[in-house]
C-alpha cells in the first residue's frame, strides 16, 4: 500500500506540474497579448485626441482671423 501511495502521489505532482506549467504559460501569453492590444487602443485615442486639439487650434485661428478681418470692415464702413 505504501509504495501505491507514493506511486500514485507522485504522479499527482507530476500531473500538477504539468497544468501549473501550463497555466504560467498561458497566463503569461495572455497578459502579453492584453498589453499589445492595450498599448494600441492607447495610441489610437491619442492620435485622435491630438487630431482633435489641432483642429481646434486651427479653428481658434481661424475665428481669431475672422473676428480681425471683421474688425477692419467696421472700421472701413464707418470711416
Amino acid at each position: 500500500m505504501f509504495l501505491l501511495r507514493s506511486a500514485m502521489e507522485s504522479k499527482r505532482s507530476k500531473t500538477i506540474k504539468k497544468i501549473e506549467v501550463k497555466k504560467d504559460e498561458a497566463i503569461k501569453t495572455l497578459t502579453h497579448k492584453h498589453a499589445q492590444k492595450y498599448e494600441a487602443i492607447k495610441n489610437y485615442y491619442s492620435e485622435i485626441t491630438n487630431t482633435n486639439l489641432d483642429l481646434i487650434r486651427q479653428l481658434k485661428d481661424d475665428l481669431a482671423l475672422a473676428k480681425t478681418d471683421d474688425n477692419k470692415e467696421k472700421k472701413a464702413l464707418r470711416g
